[in-house]
């Protein structure tokens, strides 16, 4: 079950949201639903409604497709390993990057990586 959120603290989570993001908070390896409520100054279970609600998934999911996406742009340079943009945007090793970026993607980072060749 939801908690309804005001107008008021929705806006207020939705903008303090979209500045983390700019920031690329997300990028911090070990993020927890508790750190980011504490960094943006929201209790922890609005935080959690907020994101369930506003963008139809749970926090890890978000959070790992916000990653995905980071890596995505990063691969575009053939500077780095694959190995090194997953620890860069924030994953703990390469086997959980390429699980979570085909669950997104549909195709495994270097699949994708090699159509951008």
């Amino acid at each position: 079950m939801s908690i309804r959120l005001g107008d008021k603290t929705y806006l207020l989570i939705r903008k303090k949201l979209e500045e983390w993001e700019k920031r690329k908070g997300f990028l911090c390896l070990g993020l927890t639903i508790q750190a980011l409520s504490k960094s943006v100054g929201v209790n922890r279970t609005y935080l959690s409604n907020f994101i369930n609600d506003t963008y139809g998934k749970n926090f890890n999911r978000w959070v790992n497709e916000l990653r995905v996406e980071e890596a995505k742009s990063r691969m575009e340079s053939a500077e780095y390993s694959l190995a090194e943009i997953a620890t860069q945007v924030g994953f703990a090793d390469l086997a959980h990057f390429s699980k979570q970026f085909k669950l997104k993607e549909g195709v495994s980072p270097s699949v994708w990586r090699k159509k951008l060749e």
